[in-house]
């Protein structure tokens, strides 16, 4: 019975011993292989657009032969060259990506895959490349991405209105009420900005809320200032629509100073106006 017991724990513990050997030389070849992902951006219909993807292996690596595979929504518009290739370890290798357009296509987003995979696999400590050994076949995904528009897009954002204070005061939270409007003949994705400068020196820059506009659709951004130190400041508000930004007219704002001057001042005159009233409701009551 307890030599039964023993075969089986031997068993068990060599099987323990080999998973381990295997994951060791998963995780020494785990950052052996790489490949950005390509992304084309906006693509007209009926248009033909290159990019390289370059695959890149460490000297800690092995030399292999590839061979590249393609999957998803692109890969009808996908050529890809070269297909197969040696790659010795450390070494590079540029892929060039064609994607042709179909001239009749619906508009929109599309996505894809581009794998390249190693024909041998990866060797255990003392056996070479594509042994007999424990191993693993290596490869690597790059996600393939294009969105299409028609033929002459143009892609615009106006700027219709700003609406800020000209007086805050320190402390206090300064809104900016910004209406957008794409003027564009597609669809597009409007990202705010706003930059406050007191003389040349920015000294805050706050990020908005990304929007997605239809065409002639207009929508109201929101951005807000956390105004602190005292002083007089430049607003001004930046949208970024794909590689064009529009940017608004300086808005001059004011910190403290004028604003506290302002409210005390306000405050003296409610003080006036209660005393007035009451005096005048005490000569009522006396004269009736």
């Amino acid at each position: 019975m307890y030599d039964n017991m023993s075969s089986e724990v031997i068993i068990m513990l060599r099987e323990i011993v080999i998973i381990g050997i295997v994951l060791a030389a998963l995780i020494g070849n785990v950052s052996a292989l790489g490949m950005p992902n390509v992304d084309f951006g906006q693509v007209e219909q009926g248009r033909t657009y290159i990019q390289t993807a370059t695959v890149v292996t460490s000297p800690g690596g092995f030399d292999n032969h590839f061979i590249m595979e393609k999957a998803g929504a692109l890969t009808d518009w996908i050529t890809v060259s070269p297909m197969e290739f040696d790659l010795k370890a450390g070494d590079t290798k540029d892929i060039t990506v064609t994607l042709t357009v179909p001239e009749d296509v619906r508009l929109g987003e599309y996505n894809g895959t581009l794998k390249a995979v190693g024909q041998k696999t990866a060797p255990m400590a003392g056996e070479p490349a594509g042994g007999a050994g424990v191993g693993y076949t290596i490869a690597t995904k790059s996600k393939l991405s294009a969105s299409v528009i028609k033929p002459g897009a143009v892609e615009a954002l106006t700027i219709l209105s700003v609406i800020a204070p000209k007086r805050v005061a320190p402390g206090s939270a300064a809104k900016f009420d910004v209406a957008i409007k794409n003027t564009g003949n597609i669809y597009t994705t409007a990202s705010p900005a706003l930059t406050i400068s007191k003389g040349a020196e920015a000294v805050a820059t706050i990020p908005g809320v990304a929007m997605e506009l239809k065409v002639d659709e207009e929508e109201t951004a929101k951005l807000y200032w956390d105004a602190q130190e005292e002083g007089t400041y430049t607003a001004v508000v930046a949208v970024t629509c794909g590689d064009k930004t529009t940017t608004s007219d300086p808005i001059s704002i004011e910190v403290g100073g004028g604003a506290s001057a302002f409210v005390a001042v306000t405050a003296i005159l409610a003080v006036v106006i209660v005393i007035l009233a009451a005096f005048v409701l005490l000569r009522r009551r006396q004269k009736g």
